[in-house]
């Protein structure tokens, strides 16, 4: 008895030994994890403190970045891989390219963006206000702003841009559709203006007050024949801190600052947009401080960001924002082609998403499954991403009618061969190189793809009149999306940004739905019905979305990356690193 006791004593004290252990050994195991959590977490605030830079602060109503006290003096030296068609915002010709020259360095809004919180902000409004219903939006614009000719902003300028916005006379469907919700703007008196809307829409604030083109001076633009207005692509006049000063065309645009600016004036005299096409030498010309800021490609960043040398003259940004864009395959619904959706499926089928961002984007990338930025809300998760798979894009084809009838290795229907033109900027070696690398995989399931590089200017035009049958391009997001302009069936016609020409009353429904719907997250679920619409009718394929990359010289000062992007008015250069008088 008293044995089996103190056998049973013995193993009581050998299990709660072992016990003791474990929960020893746990408690070092968690003791290097915290201590290899500690470490990541600080390796990650002084890489975000390496990059954002020491200050994040915001200079108050205005939205912009506070710089410090700096010199003034020097241009800033942009390279562009391209040249814009025009750079009248009211034009469905209008691209990011002349969004970035103009806005907001010519052209101003009512209101901006917090670089930081992006909350809206007064402008050139000095206050605002909405009624309980939310069908009047009232600004009082500011009694100390003007244009760069000195005339003042009044709410007449506000009521003339947004008349000249929605005049159906005017080629700019892309822009009307942001105010099919109001009903009309008013002058109260010379400071004072309304909008009344038609029914709540969540984003009439940020559209009424123009954010993304700014107020244009009546004085300057008035019309009789709207075909003089559709003409002006040059020489922009705006409130902005800058002026136009020259286009020298297929060379560069110049803007020089405006010396009667009626905000703080930027510490920079000019800001020059040189025309590069090609990458290498636009990367050459940085080395030769030649210009002061590129848009490299993926792989010219991935070899760069590596090189210690070049680092120390040159800042390497690789940042996302709401603004970043996701690249797509537009299918052409009017084109013979791709009128039946098993056919754009079936495309889908054959392209490897994933080999392209890890050979062509140098692994700088994500695949994705839909038009909403990737960290964003509206952007569906769930949705799983059609496969690469060759043995399910034959079979769909088949099943469409698309077979090889007369043994030449390309499929045909109705005596037509299915060989279609894959349109893209000739400009962009990413997207050449993107052609190539489909242009092979199509042909395995019997298809010829037609490299077609024309510049960017005709891909603009061909899209607005869908002139095409596939093209390749990217599409930059808003902070707040709203899926109208791309996806619902009005904006098919008249130069409207739904270029493929995609038409599905549930989805129609459910935008219209989503633009009344003012709780954020009963509007994201909406974009989540819509996402996973697209994805099984596939009017685009989605292929990927990438950070924005930006190569910059040293000598600027201030240069951080916020929530909203690079804050570019607020750079300086020291006096002795200037370069230009």
């Amino acid at each position: 008895m008293d044995r089996r006791g103190g056998v049973t004593a013995f193993f009581a004290f050998l299990f709660l030994g072992i016990v003791l252990a474990c929960q020893v050994l746990a408690m070092l195991r968690a003791d290097r994890l915290y201590g290899q959590l500690e470490r990541l977490e600080q390796a990650l605030r002084q890489t975000a403190s390496a990059q954002m830079g020491p200050d994040k602060t915001l200079a108050g109503r205005d939205g912009f970045p506070l710089a410090p006290a700096g010199d003034e003096g020097d241009w800033l030296v942009w390279a562009f891989r391209v040249e814009p068609k025009t750079l009248n915002q009211f034009s469905a010709e209008n691209d990011v390219y002349s969004r970035w020259i103009t806005v907001p360095y010519i052209f101003e809004p009512l209101l901006v963006y917090d670089y930081n919180d992006l909350t809206m902000q007064p402008w050139l409004a000095e206050s605002y206000s909405i009624s309980e219903d939310g069908l009047e939006i009232t600004f009082e614009l500011r009694d100390d702003i003007h244009f760069s000719d000195g005339h003042p902003v009044t709410s007449e300028d506000v009521v003339f841009t947004y008349e000249t916005a929605v005049n159906p006379e005017v080629g700019a469907a892309n822009i009307a559709n942001l105010f099919v919700d109001v009903d009309k703007a008013v002058a109260v008196d010379a400071r004072v203006v309304k909008f009344y809307l038609k029914r709540p829409y969540f984003k009439a604030l940020e559209n009424v007050s123009f954010w993304d083109f700014g107020i244009l001076p009546k004085h300057v633009y008035q019309f009789d024949d709207a075909s003089e207005f559709n003409s002006r692509v040059s020489e922009p006049v705006g409130s902005g801190p800058f002026i136009f000063e020259k286009w020298d065309t297929g060379r560069q645009v110049v803007l020089a600052r405006n010396e009667n600016y009626w905000a703080a004036r930027p510490r920079l005299k000019k800001i020059v947009y040189r025309f590069i096409s090609n990458p290498a030498a636009a990367v050459q010309a940085l080395r030769c401080h030649e210009v002061d800021v590129i848009i490299p490609e993926p792989d010219q960043f991935a070899e760069l960001s590596r090189d210690e040398e070049f680092k120390k003259e040159f800042y390497c940004l690789s940042y996302r924002a709401p603004g970043t864009p996701f690249y797509y395959i537009g299918w052409n619904q009017n084109s013979r082609f791709f009128k039946d959706k098993r056919v754009r499926r079936a495309m889908t089928h054959t392209i490897n998403r994933e080999e392209i961002v890890l050979h062509l984007l140098k692994g700088h990338g994500q695949t994705i499954t839909g038009p909403f930025y990737i960290n964003g809300p509206q952007y569906d998760h769930t949705v799983q991403a059609w496969p690469y798979d060759l043995a399910r894009a034959k079979h769909l084809l088949d099943e469409s009618g698309w077979v090889d009838t007369d043994g030449d290795g390309v499929r045909d229907k109705n005596g037509t061969a299915f060989k279609f033109e894959f349109m893209y900027s000739a400009d962009n070696v990413l997207y050449e190189r993107l052609a190539k690398f489909l242009k092979d995989q199509a042909a395995q399931v019997g298809v010829e793809l037609v490299p077609e590089p024309v510049e960017w200017s005709v891909v603009i035009s061909r899209v607005t009149d869908r002139n095409f049958d596939a093209v390749v391009m990217g599409w930059a997001g808003d902070i707040l999306e709203d899926a109208y302009p791309l996806w619902h069936s009005s904006q098919t016609g008249n130069r409207g940004c739904n270029y493929v020409g995609f038409s599905n009353p549930q989805a129609d429904a459910i935008i219209e739905q989503a633009r009344r719907t003012l709780d954020d997250g009963g509007r994201n679920e909406l974009y989540h019905r819509l996402h996973r619409i697209l994805h099984e009718q596939q009017p685009c394929t989605f292929l990927f979305t990438r950070p924005s990359f930006r190569l910059i010289d040293r000598r600027f000062c201030n240069v951080k990356v916020y929530n909203l992007g690079l804050g570019y008015r607020q750079w300086y250069v020291p006096r002795q690193k200037q370069r230009y008088k």
